[in-house]
């Protein structure tokens, strides 16, 4: 993500991931909520591998959050309320969404494979 901070910064996508939660700590609540989408997709993982049919909730809502993130303009950089405008968002933003909407279909996936098994006995 490139966004515009006293000139242009490169913001690394690791360093998203990684420091994401702390937009809490530092005012960005709507920030904190879309970094929420990373433990959610975690636990969708989990109990997607321990094949619970729970998985398609934390995961729909992760996707959700993930995605909502195209519709922002603006990120709040410093408790005061400074904003710096995304001007631009990057392969590593694009890969995190699709990873979590691939997640999310393929337990929608299994789901309904599932649903289709046990209905036809």
């Amino acid at each position: 993500m490139i966004y515009q901070y006293f000139g242009e910064i490169n913001y690394p996508s690791y360093s998203a991931l990684l420091f994401g939660g702390a937009h809490f700590i530092a005012g960005g609540f709507l920030e904190g909520c879309i970094w929420f989408a990373n433990p959610l997709l975690i636990f969708g993982l989990f109990l997607l591998f321990k094949k619970n049919d729970k998985s398609i909730f934390p995961l729909i809502i992760s996707s959700f959050l993930a995605f909502t993130f195209l519709f922002f303009e603006n990120l709040t950089m410093t408790k005061s309320g400074r904003i710096a405008p995304i001007t631009e968002l990057k392969s590593g933003y694009f890969l995190w969404l699709f990873s979590i909407l691939f997640a999310t279909f393929y337990s929608i996936f299994i789901k309904i494979k599932k649903w289709k098994t046990s209905s036809t006995y």
